[in-house]
């Protein structure tokens, strides 16, 4: 699928962009910067997948569910990308206007919030109080007045982190469970394995038991052939003359 081909199923890339790159004739900065940044995007979130396709249909129910864990991950390392190309381009493409740079520069914004990790969320609001309490050791503010907005942000540092330890939690029994099953999954095949070899052995000796029935049947066969060469009369030529 070409880049043009996926910014016509992609909303962001509509609306005034679009329309100016009609009246013109010629693409647009800004249509062009973010099909550009779509690629990257295109790029990162490939590399992942592809990594990752060859071993999904082996998976057990919990490496499955890590797996995904493992992609929401790449899909926002992803967004990430796509943001600091956009921004990158914000800082070197010289024909960029005011408008288009703030244009672009939402864009770009929404994208780094939407690949935010809960350590990233953990490190902004850490960094919200921090910049409060400077405001405090500056002189800017008193403790009282920021009192309400740091309560608030410590408040959200609490619930993160609970959820960040259950996540943490569900995740170890998971790779736990994982552990299990594919020891379960290796133990059914082995066994499945066996039950074959057992089934081919009864219905075809192994090469130990015919090399052996070989050998006993060569002995047997020689001791017949010596037998029967002793049982034969070799005529004298005394007999042959007397008769």
């Amino acid at each position: 699928m070409s880049t043009m081909q996926i910014s016509g199923k992609l909303p962001f890339l509509h609306g005034e962009n679009a329309a100016g790159k009609a009246q013109s004739g010629k693409p647009n900065t800004v249509t062009e910067i973010l099909n550009r940044a779509v690629e990257v995007y295109i790029s990162a979130k490939g590399k992942s997948l592809s990594e990752s396709a060859e071993m999904e249909e082996d998976l057990t129910p919990a490496e499955a569910a890590l797996a995904a864990n493992d992609k929401e991950l790449a899909d926002k390392k992803a967004k990430k990308a796509q943001a600091a190309e956009i921004e990158h381009r914000i800082q070197t493409d010289t024909d960029l206007t005011d408008e288009d740079k703030a244009k672009l520069q939402k864009r770009a914004d929404e994208l780094k919030r939407a690949g935010m990790t809960d350590e990233d969320k953990l490190s902004e609001l850490h960094g919200n109080v921090e910049r409060l309490e400077k405001l405090v050791t500056d002189g800017f503010a008193t403790d009282k007045e920021i009192e309400k907005q740091r309560s608030l942000y410590q408040s959200q540092i609490g619930r993160l982190e609970s959820e960040m330890k259950a996540k943490e939690h569900h995740n170890m029994k998971l790779r736990g469970q994982a552990i299990q099953e594919r020891a379960d999954r290796d133990a059914e095949i082995t066994k499945a394995q066996e039950k074959e070899r057992a089934e081919l052995e009864a219905l075809q000796p192994d090469s130990l038991s015919a090399l052996a029935a070989l050998r006993e049947y060569q002995k047997t066969a020689a001791g017949k052939k010596k037998a029967d060469r002793s049982a034969v009369v070799v005529p004298t030529n005394k007999n042959t003359g007397d008769a």
